[in-house]
């Protein structure tokens, strides 16, 4: 199923940070992509765990990273659809979770990035 900005923008339209934070990013026209192939939700939780442990060591700024892995800690062996958006006005790359049909988002995080603009 094709997701499009009016779609994630409804799907983003939940209560905190991080969510306004990438519905913004996506109703002011940031990049976006949805692949298709879906992902063991378990399988996501181990590597994004892993990358969580990575970015707090690194003292990158993030937000909604822990509840995101424990989302999908919580969603199990059901197939996850992996998006992304990246916002240039800060500098944040946000990761989505959805369903396999798209029609429901698990969660999301984002991620500073503003280390890559740095002289």
């Amino acid at each position: 199923m094709f997701v499009d900005r009016d779609d994630l923008i409804r799907l983003l339209t939940r209560d905190g940070n991080v969510f306004a934070a990438c519905r913004s990013a996506v109703a002011a026209g940031a990049a976006m992509q949805v692949w298709d192939e879906g992902v063991p939700a378990s399988e996501l939780a181990r590597i994004y765990a892993r990358r969580l442990r990575l970015t707090r060591r690194n003292g990158t700024p993030e937000m909604g990273f822990t509840d995101a892995v424990q989302a999908l800690h919580a969603y199990g062996e059901e197939r996850v659809r992996i998006g992304a958006v990246k916002a240039a006005d800060p500098p944040y790359h946000f990761q989505l979770f959805l369903n396999e049909s798209a029609t429901s988002l698990i969660a999301c995080l984002g991620v500073d990035q503003s280390w890559t603009t740095r002289g």
